[in-house]
């Protein structure tokens, strides 16, 4: 019989508190339990695919960033991509749990923990996309030694490693009574599982006395109030590394509320996707029921809205003004090629078909609705920062045709391999968190159901009524041994073996010979000077070797042509005397010999002849960019920095106090 809470006139049975506790529990039991054999299979598939991606990140730090699509041109590719989509994600907790608390939506209280978890591990996972772009991952002590504080990179690490530790912060402040639930005091004879120990620990002697629990509730307060501008400030300033540079697409004054208002876009589709399968896999009907679904679904299709609106106000201002490289941009993103189409795919399967889907009116298909909708709403917005990134970068202001090149990338293996194992590794956390701690959070549904009633909060649970003796001690959840399915193991060493058998497969194939080589020079031609490049093997010239001439430039490469050599192993291009140079004149010339898409030998060399630019000495203008940071950013930015960290502090505080008033 489902009973719920009077008034305080007293005429409704007291609940029995610690009887409701055990019945939480033995709900989640199914979730808490050692993996079935299927949920081995699904960790054995998504450790094979882990370990898929860091054999191709392995394989990229051996070879460079050549086993990649990415050139000169476009530099950011799918790495980046994930970086800022995984970001997005991270806002999930910020607004399920830390908005919700704040502005007293009771109905938060079952999914607080899985939209706190979300933060966590997008967050775990996004971060390090960055170092994987850059190809030599010890370069990543350099924004540490030698950072600028006008730098919106050196931005974006302060802020995402503050974001990361407040999230880890937060997320484990409110777990801290689920830990002393978890562990029970019991007697010295009575032996304690390895999770219980555990979960002892974390606990910090936490007994749930009016003390302790004010300085909780002190704790968790703060920390949702001051995680939501961190988690702001986050995503603006992933937006600023794009926006402050001066590209067409990028150099907006919107990307700061359009990637913020995408982020949570993004992040709340992402929870619903999380609530439907933990609700179908481990039958948590009772904790996630519609009243939660109905209550996203209106936030999803609020914040959909809201970002078409953006996307609107973002390119019908650049199409309208018409300039050289908006229009090229837009005839690229909105065209008949292929990022043409993925536009106007993301536009319709993205944005438009799930609003609709989640406006249909009908009660009984809502949760397939939402999942549906979700899930097209996360591949849409990973979608949409891809082309956010490359489309831009094949379209600067200065036409790359001009110097002969057209701009292309396409994501190789390697790339896709990283990627997917950057989604099971998101996903292997997540299922883990999931099997050793409870993924709904008992004492805030506990204290819900006591104070507003099981309805008033959107669970539906049966509460159990005082009892002259209440049912005790509650069922014990002991782990059994790890015995893995011997299916994981088979598919892991089947993955390792086509591995294999990919790497020898693409592994290039030895030429015979010694290596090419190649040396640059100058000499007076019929028609004026001329640049050389002899070409030699085994100190013996080679002919009708294509050599490749180039001029590098401030902002690239810039192609003069291409030669074959003689029988004296020589090519030879007139030199571009009216090419500006150095102070003196000089070029720096790169002469390079391709097998296909491969350079296989390349020279430089700086050759007088080109007209010469005597070397300006003008003061950096005021910008933030200039070397000398303006004292007021710096104060700024420490400003911000000690103020949230000062409130960390506060939090870890009263942290401490509660170890200190628990008994021994």
């Amino acid at each position: 019989m489902k009973t719920e809470l009077g008034h305080a006139n007293g005429t409704a049975p007291a609940i029995d508190h610690d009887r409701l506790r055990s019945d939480i529990m033995v709900q989640l039991r199914r979730s808490l339990a050692a993996p079935s054999h299927g949920e081995w299979l699904w960790i054995g598939s998504l450790a094979a695919v882990m370990l898929a991606g860091v054999f191709a990140y392995t394989w990229q730090c051996m070879n460079g960033l050549k086993v990649t699509g990415m050139r000169e041109y476009i530099f950011w590719g799918v790495y980046m991509t994930n970086f800022v989509f995984f970001i997005g994600v991270s806002h999930a907790g910020t607004l399920i749990s830390a908005i919700l608390r704040v502005t007293g939506a009771e109905w938060r209280r079952s999914i607080t923990r899985m939209a706190e978890a979300i933060t966590v591990f997008a967050l775990a996972v996004g971060a390090p996309m960055v170092i994987i772009d850059m190809g030599r991952p010890d370069r990543i002590l350099n924004v540490v030694l030698h950072g600028r504080i006008n730098s919106p990179i050196l931005w974006d690490v302060c802020s995402i490693a503050t974001y990361m530790s407040g999230s880890l912060l937060y997320l484990y402040v409110a777990m801290i009574p689920d830990f002393a639930l978890l562990a029970p005091r019991r007697a010295m004879w009575e032996r304690l599982t390895l999770r219980e120990r555990v979960f002892r620990f974390l606990s910090l002697g936490f007994e749930d006395t009016p003390e302790q629990r004010k300085l909780l509730e002190k704790a968790l307060a703060t920390m949702a109030v001051i995680i939501i501008p961190v988690a702001i400030s986050v995503h603006t300033v992933v937006s600023w590394i794009f926006g402050m540079t001066l590209r067409p697409g990028w150099h907006s004054t919107i990307f700061g509320p359009y990637f913020v208002i995408g982020a949570i876009f993004s992040g709340t589709a992402g929870i619903i996707t999380a609530m439907v399968v933990f609700r179908k896999v481990y039958h948590l009907e009772n904790f996630l029921t519609e009243r939660q679904f109905q209550n996203l679904g209106r936030l999803l299709i609020a914040l959909n809205l809201l970002y078409i609106y953006f996307t609107l106000a973002e390119y019908l201002t650049a199409w309208y003004g018409s300039e050289e490289a908006d229009h090229r941009l837009i005839d690229t993103l909105m065209g008949k090629g292929p990022y043409g189409t993925s536009f106007w795919a993301w536009a319709v399967f993205g944005l438009f078909l799930p609003a609709i889907m989640m406006l249909v009116p009908h009660r009984r298909s809502l949760i397939p609705r939402l999942l549906i909708a979700s899930i097209l709403i996360n591949i849409g917005m990973w979608a949409k920062r891809y082309l956010i990134i490359v489309p831009t970068l094949m379209t600067p202001y200065i036409p790359p045709e001009a110097a002969g090149v057209t701009p292309s990338y396409l994501p190789t293996w390697v790339e896709w391999t990283v990627t997917l194992g950057g989604f099971a590794t998101f996903l292997m956390l997540f299922t883990v968190f999931a099997k050793v701690f409870p993924i709904i959070s008992i004492w805030e549904t506990v204290e819900g159901v006591t104070e507003l009633g099981a309805k008033n909060i959107g669970v539906d649970l049966e509460l159990p009524t005082m009892t002259a003796r209440p049912p005790w001690p509650r069922p014990p959840i002991r782990p059994r041994r790890f015995v893995p399915a011997p299916a994981a193991v088979v598919g892991i060493v089947v993955l390792f073996v086509a591995l294999g058998i990919v790497a020898a497969a693409g592994a290039e194939p030895s030429q015979p010979g010694s290596p090419l080589q190649l040396v640059i020079g100058s000499r007076a031609g019929d028609d004026g000077p001329q640049l050389t490049a002899l070409v030699r093997r085994d100190g013996q010239p080679v002919a009708d070797v294509p050599v490749e001439f180039l001029v590098r430039r401030a902002l690239g490469q810039l192609r003069l042509g291409t030669q074959p050599t003689g029988s004296n192993g020589i090519a030879a291009i007139d030199l571009p005397t009216t090419l500006p140079g150095g102070p003196q004149g000089e070029l720096a010339i790169v002469a390079q010999i391709k097998t296909g898409k491969e350079v296989t030998a390349t020279a430089e060399a700086s050759v007088p002849g080109g007209a010469s630019k005597a070397a300006r000495n003008e003061s950096f203008p005021r910008a933030l960019w200039s070397p000398r940071a303006p004292v007021a950013l710096v104060a700024t930015i420490v400003l911000l920095l000690s103020i949230v960290w000062s409130t960390y502090s506060f939090v870890i505080v009263q942290l401490i106090k509660i170890r200190k008033t628990s008994k021994p």
